[in-house]
């Protein structure tokens, strides 16, 4: 894998765009495209900015694929969120559940007043029927 290969998985585990991370990073436009297309690399001056923008990436990891992609103090973030993510998950999965019988709950208690005022219906229209007769 090529330098922008790794870049490229970086950027999609970001969810980034190369126009939003060339605009950052003060590249020119689809310059992150062609390096990965010809299967080139970046230099110095590209790597510093990209360095300075993404204090997270490792850049062993970037340059040579050894190691991880993250630096170890984001790959901490990383799992602290995902644990806070997990349980926010779980909380508002469950806070969806109730919301769901109740909703049901509610949808019974109006069919069945429907179902009553159809009933009143029918017989109201029979005592005008028996009026006008």
């Amino acid at each position: 894998m090529t330098v922008p290969e790794r870049f490229y998985a970086f950027m999609h585990f970001k969810q980034l765009k190369a126009r939003t991370v060339e605009m950052e990073c003060g590249l020119s436009n689809g310059y992150l495209g062609k390096q990965r297309k010809n299967k080139g690399s970046f230099g110095g001056n590209i790597l510093r900015k990209i360095e300075q923008r993404f204090p997270e990436l490792n850049m062993t990891w970037l340059l040579s694929g050894d190691g991880e992609m993250l630096n170890a103090k984001y790959r901490e973030v990383n799992a602290q969120m995902f644990d806070t993510l997990e349980e926010e998950s779980a909380f508002y999965g469950s806070a969806q559940q109730e919301i769901i019988v109740l909703l049901k709950k509610q949808i019974e208690q109006m069919e069945s007043a429907l179902s009553d005022k159809q009933k009143l219906i029918q017989i109201l229209e029979k005592q005008l029927v028996a009026l006008e007769a």
